[in-house]
Order: structure tokens, then C-alpha cells, then sequence
């Protein structure tokens, strides 16, 4: 099947699913507002300057700056939502889910630039003051600059503190989709899964939800932190199906946690296959799932079928915007799977959600997805 009929496949599926279907999820438990911002490269008047292309030439820059000093212009072009919630939480509200948002979304009140997200979902809870970051954006990639000291009140007692504890098991116990995302900043993100696995899902339900993880690059986590954390997903997986979301860097990462040199040989959508069936073996998961610049790949062990998929994906050389098109691809993914669409069509549905988003520097509906798998973009 070559990837034109795949999308086509993948658009019937998506246009099949019936208007009522809209499951609650929740999503926690980072927040931040990102700052999208050019490196000026040349500056020629006042309000006409040339943006630096590529990270490369950034780094020139700051390499020949070494022993000396350098002066660097940046210019912001946008403040939105940011954190791997918010922008995930926003991407499922397109697709019409009731959404539980649980982040740091403002101190007391819900910052403004959270508001739109508050709106869209069915209910906002905030855990503290946001992060903010600063993003640099290139033609060939980002570098995300994160002011993180307000990560620090994303703790088990503060889900607590502001939830209480039959709140807390309420939303868990209704939600068809737990997404726990951006386990790096979040650390204190281990001992929430802990405590939830040892404490609140037991017992709590009698099917198994969807439970995403992003770990959103954990290189600068020790190895001891990233195996205890990837030890408590096996943990979790008791009491629900582990839905592992990586880029191709976390799954080379998570694959030097668990002592496995990277799959060389073939394709680059094939090796990323090749190290998810690893992955999802090694973990006992139900998905391990990688999305690459320009393709993506899933293994998957559910109801006795034990598989892996990968297919070519929707790349955009000049994209309106990138920071949060890792997100957008989870959410389309996470939805396909909860309408029960087989998973190399989900992943299809991934690709084409971050890639209405980097287009359109907009969050897609499903019709818009349906769409642009449809659409000459494919």
C-alpha cells in the first residue's frame, strides 16, 4: 500500500468515528507560556531585520564568541500556550473531547494566555503559577531555553493539596485517556506514577485506560533517574495500558537506558520500528510509539496481537511553527487509539494533525485532519 492509499484508509477511519464520541481525557500537569522568538542574524532597519536559518549557524556563532563575547537580538514574534499539557490538552479539545486539564495554568486565577485552553475544555484546574520558555525557532529544529523554578510545585501532595483525593480518583476514574507528559521538568513525575500505581489505581476501575507518557528528552535526567522512571511505567502498566510517545531522540535515549544500542539497517521509519518492538518488550507496555521528522513507527502487544507498523509521514521544510508539533502528533495519535482505529492508521493520524498544525500555526478539528489526509498535502 503505498502512503497515498494509507492516508486515504486512515481519513475513512477518522471520518467514520460518530459524532458523539467525545471520551474525557486528562491531561497534566506542566504549564508554561512559550515565547516563539528569531535569532536576528542582520538587522537592516528598525522593523526589517534577517532571521539566522538554521541551528548550525547558530552555534557558529556562539562557538567564535568563546574567549570573547557576542551580542544576540532576539526578536519575539509570538507568547502562546506552552508545556506539553497545555498544547496536547488544546490539540484534544480540536478533536472535540472533554478535556481535564491539570496544570500550572496561573496563580489563583487562570493566566490569559491559558484562557482560550480554559474555554475549549471541560474543566481547568491549576496547580501554580506557569514556566515560561523561551524557544528559539530554526528552519532545521528548536532550542527551548526553559525558566523552570514554578515546575517545582508539580508534586504528588500538590495534586493533593488542590485536587483532594476523591477529587482526584473522580477524574482518573472517568477519564478514558491519562496523559502524564514532560516527565524531564517534571521531577517530581516519578513519584506521582508511583503514588497513583500504589495508592489510587487499584481497585479504582474495572477496564484499563489509555495511559500516554511523554517523556519529552531526557537526556539531561541521570540513567538512575530514567530507569526508575521507565521501571514504574512496567509498574503502571498493572492497572493500565502504557501508551510510550518518543521523537527519535527519547527512543534512543530510552533504549541507553535499557542497554540497547540503537537498530542500524534499513530505513530511518524502520529502524525507529525496530527499536519500538524493543522498547515495548523490554517495558511490557501496550504502544511504544516514535515519531521522526519524516515518519513514524509503533509496536504494539494488545487483545493477543502483538505487532509493529511504521510508515512515511508529512514533512514541511518551511513550517509556520514547530514548537509543539511533537504534541499535536501525540493528541492525533491518542485519538485515533481511543476511537479504536488500528494503530499504523493512528499514527498516520498523528503525522497529519502536527502536520495541519505546523502548516497552519493552528490546532486542527477532525474534519481538518480528514481533510488534509485527503488533501493534496499527502
Amino acid at each position: 500500500m503505498d502512503h497515498r492509499q494509507l492516508c486515504a484508509h486512515a481519513a475513512t477511519a477518522l471520518a467514520a468515528i460518530p459524532a458523539d464520541h467525545r471520551p474525557q481525557v486528562m491531561v497534566g500537569f506542566d504549564g508554561f507560556i512559550d515565547h516563539i522568538i528569531a535569532v536576528v542574524a542582520k538587522r537592516a532597519t528598525a522593523t526589517s531585520y534577517t532571521a539566522m536559518a538554521t541551528i548550525a549557524e547558530f552555534g557558529a556563532r556562539v562557538t567564535e564568541a568563546a574567549g570573547k563575547s557576542a551580542n544576540f537580538e532576539l526578536v519575539v514574534k509570538q507568547s502562546k500556550i506552552g508545556g506539553n499539557g497545555p498544547i496536547m490538552a488544546n490539540a484534544l479539545c480540536g478533536y472535540g473531547h472533554r478535556v481535564t486539564a491539570i496544570g500550572l495554568l496561573g496563580d489563583g486565577a487562570i493566566d490569559p494566555v491559558f484562557a482560550p485552553l480554559a474555554a475549549r475544555a471541560e474543566e481547568a484546574i491549576s496547580l501554580g503559577a506557569a514556566a515560561s520558555t523561551d524557544a528559539l525557532e530554526f528552519a532545521d529544529g528548536k532550542l527551548m531555553l526553559g525558566k523552570l523554578l514554578p515546575m517545582d510545585q508539580v508534586t504528588y501532595a500538590t495534586l493533593l493539596a488542590k485536587l483532594g483525593a476523591d477529587r482526584l480518583r473522580a477524574v482518573l476514574k472517568r477519564s478514558a485517556a491519562i496523559a502524564t507528559v514532560n516527565w524531564t521538568m517534571t521531577l517530581g513525575m516519578t513519584e506521582i506514577w508511583e503514588r497513583l500505581a500504589a495508592e489510587v489505581l487499584p481497585g479504582l476501575r474495572a477496564d484499563r485506560p489509555l495511559f500516554f507518557v511523554d517523556l519529552a528528552d531526557p537526556a539531561k535526567r541521570t540513567l538512575e533517574d530514567q530507569r526508575r522512571g521507565l521501571s514504574t511505567l512496567t509498574t503502571l502498566q498493572r492497572h493500565v495500558d502504557i501508551v510510550l510517545g518518543m521523537n527519535e531522540m527519547e527512543l534512543r535515549q530510552v533504549l541507553t537506558a535499557l542497554g540497547v544500542d540503537w537498530q542500524d539497517g534499513g530505513s530511518e521509519f524502520e529502524q525507529a520500528r525496530k527499536g519500538c518492538e524493543i522498547v515495548r518488550d523490554k517495558l511490557g507496555v501496550t504502544y511504544a510509539m516514535c515519531h521522526l521528522v519524516k515518519s513514524a513507527a509503533v509496536a504494539w502487544n494488545r487483545a493477543g496481537e502483538k505487532a509493529s507498523a511504521c510508515a512515511d509521514g508529512f514533512f514541511e521544510p518551511k513550517p509556520k511553527i514547530t514548537t509543539g508539533a511533537g504534541d499535536h502528533f501525540n493528541a492525533g495519535f491518542l485519538a485515533a487509539l481511543l476511537a479504536g482505529i488500528a494503530p499504523l492508521h493512528a499514527i498516520q493520524i498523528g503525522g497529519a494533525t502536527s502536520g495541519f498544525y505546523v502548516r497552519n500555526a493552528a490546532s486542527p478539528t477532525r474534519a481538518d485532519v480528514v481533510g488534509f489526509l485527503r488533501g493534496p498535502a499527502t
